[in-house]
This record gives structure tokens, C-alpha cells and sequence, in this order.
């Protein structure tokens, strides 16, 4: 129970902050500056003669985070209400208008009258503040390289499209991308000639000969050169490449920075003798999931929003279907650590081709691949214990 519950709908210059005793009272409802000192000089009134004062935002990072440090060091105690419960909150109060000053409101009343609805905003020492720093910095690096590869494939897929199916899933490997740095393309290739790559690849490291070779044989498998092939050739393809390999090289140097920070954290070293486990998932495990809040994997699943969602209307209508919920950065770990399994765990590649012999999509596996190996993982993470077949 609280004195006075804050609702601050935050933005990137003002904020709009509604106040309400715990009677629901309205105390005040005003507009504020994403300022260092109006914030404290708020927060320091409502908590002033000892009363008790939380205060709930609708965004704990990034804009929201000032507001958090200046309502922490004030004395309140804080919270934030996730963006899915607060549209569906919306709608059960009076009036569809969209102004900040009812989304305040709207925090403010959740916050007193559904409480489980809240979510804990963690107050980290400054090791762990620094690692889900760097973690969330991997994160977008993966991202970027995704997209990188993703708009790799689309160019060479213009230019040729032998060629692009050739590389597949060596698209961001060195050899790769050094060749599409120094000829840009198929058609780069072609100019040069067989003879020339061949002897400029002599002088590469790690050359995968067979690779190359039906690479060399894909340039030639189409006479027509589309239009523009030049362009995406000179600029574009070499330009991924290059971003592709230098996000590489910045995240195998995250990668050895976490592996230090985390290098006496028992539950990481765990973590990372599963196979398809790497020090990004792992590292998402450790700064997001606080074991001892989930009494069993299915809780952790459903957090993660890798849980089936039920919809069942009486006897007649009921249907298991992927929840959209969820902690999206830990979702997207577990389910990129599940498709890199495949290539590591043989027992997930069994199931896998299980799954998709009786007709499941590729998505949907990987889901499922990725909500039973969560289930090893709550085992690992709860007793501190390595992976074992």
C-alpha cells in the first residue's frame, strides 16, 4: 500500500505525470520537463513527511531512465507497466481519447488497482549495469549483421542467382566476404577471369577449395547481366560485405569482453557447455532471468514467450497457438541459439527433422525446438550444473 501512486507517461522531452492517492483521488496531473531537477523536485515533494510514493513508468530504459534515477533517489520505490497491458488497461477506462496526460492516468490507475500487472525494474551494481550494457550493445551488432546478410543475399540474388544459391549459408564467411570485397560480384569474377581468382585465392588463408569452385562455376551459369548489376557490384555488394565483416569482428571482440566479465559467474560457465549456447545467449540468460523468481521452466517459458497461448471458448473452439508476448530480447536469443543447435546437437536435429517430417514449418519447430531446450536450460541455470547428454 502507498500514499501516493505515480503514473508518468514518459517522452524524450517532457513527460506527463498523474497522481492519485490510494483511493484513487486525483492529486495532481501536469506536464513536466525530462529535466534532472523538476523530476527530483517532484519526486522529492510527493515523498516528502515520510509517506510512501511509488512511481510507475511506461519505459524503463532509454527516456525513462532519468525518471527512474531521479524517483530511486528521491526514496520511492519504482516500476514500469509494459506497453501491451497498458493499451488493454485502456480500454476499460472511460473515453478513447490518446493524449499523455490519459495514458498518465491510465498508468497511475493500473499501478493501484491491478498490481500483478507491474513490472520490477532492477537496480543493478555497476559490473552488471556494464554487462547488460555491453549485452544489449551485441544484441543490435547481431541485429545489424542480420540485416547486413539479409540485404547480401537480395543484391546477389539480383545480380545472379545461381550464384547467391551457391553461398547459402556462407554468406558471412571470411573467404566470402573477401572475395566479394575485391571482385564485388559474378560478374566482377567474370572480368577477371577463372585463371586470376584462382591465383589470387592462392595467396588467401583458409580457402575453401570446393566452395570456390562452384562459386567459379555458378558465374558462368547465366550469359545475361541484369540491369544495374554493375552499380550493386562497384558499391553496394562490397559495402556489405565489408559491415558484415567488420560487425564480425566486433562482436568476437564483445564476445571476449563478456567471457571476462562473466568468467567467475558459475551459472554463465554453465550456460555455455550446451551445445548451440553461445556467450550472447548465455549472457541474455544471466542479465535478464533471475532464476529464483520462476518456480518451474513452464513460469521461465512463459516469460520468455515461448509458452503455446490457449484459446477455448466453451466445448466447441479451442486452438494451441505461439504466444506474441514475452521478453522479446530473451525470446530472440533462445530462438536463434535453438537454430544454431542444429549444427551442434545432434539430438535437436533429430527432433527438428521429426518435426518437420510430420509436416511442421520451419518457424514453428525452431519454437518448439527452442521451448525444449529451455527446460534443460531452467535445469542448468537453477543448480548451477554443466550440460550433460
Amino acid at each position: 500500500m502507498y500514499d501516493t501512486i505515480i503514473g508518468m507517461d514518459v517522452g524524450k522531452t517532457f513527460h506527463w505525470m498523474h497522481a492519485v492517492d490510494q483511493a484513487g483521488t486525483p492529486l495532481l496531473s501536469r506536464k513536466i520537463d525530462q529535466d534532472e531537477r523538476q523530476l527530483a523536485d517532484a519526486f522529492n515533494k510527493a515523498a516528502a513527511g515520510g509517506r510512501s510514493v511509488l512511481v510507475v513508468v511506461d519505459q524503463p530504459k532509454n527516456i525513462g531512465a532519468l525518471t527512474l534515477a531521479c524517483a530511486t533517489r528521491a526514496g520511492c520505490q519504482v516500476a514500469y507497466l509494459p506497453g501491451l497491458a497498458m493499451r488493454r488497461a485502456a480500454g476499460l477506462l472511460p473515453g478513447d481519447a490518446k493524449t499523455d496526460a490519459r495514458d498518465a492516468q491510465v498508468i497511475a490507475t493500473t499501478a493501484r488497482t491491478i498490481p500483478e500487472a507491474l513490472r520490477p525494474v532492477a537496480t543493478p551494481d555497476p559490473d552488471r549495469a556494464n554487462l547488460e550494457a555491453l549485452v544489449a550493445y551485441d544484441h543490435d551488432c547481431l541485429a545489424d549483421k542480420t540485416r547486413a546478410a539479409n540485404r547480401l543475399h537480395a543484391l546477389l540474388a539480383e545480380v545472379n542467382p545461381a550464384f547467391e544459391k551457391t553461398i547459402g549459408h556462407n554468406i558471412d564467411a571470411p573467404f566470402v566476404l573477401t572475395l566479394l570485397q575485391r571482385y564485388g560480384g559474378p560478374w566482377g569474377i567474370r572480368h577477371a577471369g577463372r585463371t586470376a581468382v584462382k591465383r589470387w585465392s592462392a595467396g588467401q588463408r583458409r580457402v575453401p577449395t570446393q566452395l570456390l569452385d562452384q562459386l567459379l562455376d555458378a558465374t558462368w551459369a547465366i550469359d545475361n547481366k541484369p540491369l544495374g548489376a554493375d552499380i550493386h557490384e562497384k558499391y553496394a555488394i562490397p559495402a556489405a560485405a565489408r559491415q558484415i565483416a567488420e560487425l564480425i569482428t566486433t562482436r568476437a571482440a564483445n564476445e571476449a569482453l563478456i567471457n571476462t566479465m562473466l568468467a567467475n559467474n558459475p551459472t554463465y560457465q554453465a550456460l555455455i557447455t550446451m551445445p548451440g549456447v553461445g556467450p550472447h545467449t548465455a549472457a541474455t540468460l544471466v542479465t535478464t532471468v533471475d532464476i529464483t523468481m520462476f518456480p518451474g521452466h513452464e513460469k521461465l517459458a512463459s516469460y520468455a514467450g515461448l509458452a503455446a497461448k490457449t484459446t477455448q471458448s466453451g466445448t466447441s473452439i479451442k486452438s494451441e497457438t505461439a504466444a506474441r508476448a514475452g521478453n522479446r530480447a530473451l525470446k530472440n536469443a533462445l530462438f536463434l541459439s535453438a537454430f544454431a543447435s542444429l549444427q551442434h546437437d545432434p539430438a535437436a536435429r533429430a527432433f527438428y527433422d521429426a518435426k518437420r517430417a510430420a509436416g511442421k514449418k520451419h518457424n514453428t519447430t525452431i519454437i518448439a525446438l527452442a521451448r525444449k531446450r529451455l527446460k534443460i536450460m531452467y535445469a542448468i541455470m537453477r543448480d548451477n550444473t554443466p550440460y550433460r547428454t
